[in-house]
């Protein structure tokens, strides 16, 4: 096995094992909702659902009950688009944007915890590293725009 294909296994395992309930315990609960109610909260006008569908890269079913739960929730209201009676927007409620401020902060505050744990050196090279990463997917055709120029590799 080369070092892409260790690299490879060694990525998931870091993302499936013990290690990456880190990851799970940050969406515990969420079903799509938190990246739902940030784009929601993000934007300055109403979005209807296959924006936010073709935002998040999913279904349009899967928004809808996305879209559902939030709505219970009192985050999110669904009207008709006055201008259009066919389309529906999507609006966050100032409880949704509370929320969504909320869980930002309490992520943000996570990230500063363990960066400082890093230290600066290892944060920046671990950024350096990221960005390259991210970079060499885009080039690879994965969507999202690029963070840098050009894959180097």
């Amino acid at each position: 096995m080369g070092f892409a294909e260790e690299a490879v296994s060694e990525m998931f395992s870091l993302t499936m094992n013990d290690r990456g309930k880190s990851f799970d315990k940050m969406n515990r609960g969420s079903r799509g909702e938190r990246p739902a109610l940030h784009i929601l909260a993000a934007s300055s006008v109403p979005l209807t659902p296959g924006r936010i569908s073709d935002d998040l890269g999913v279904s349009p079913g899967r928004v809808s009950a996305i879209l559902d739960r939030l709505e219970k929730k009192g985050m999110v209201v669904r009207e008709t688009d006055p201008s259009n009676r066919r389309n529906v927007l999507v609006s966050v409620t100032k409880l949704g944007r509370e929320t969504d401020e909320s869980m930002f902060r309490e992520i943000h505050d996570r990230f500063v915890r363990v960066f400082e744990r890093m230290g600066e050196d290892h944060t920046r090279q671990f950024l350096d590293r990221c960005k390259e990463f991210v970079d060499c997917m885009h080039d690879e055709g994965f969507p999202g725009p690029p963070a840098g120029p050009p894959c180097k590799i």
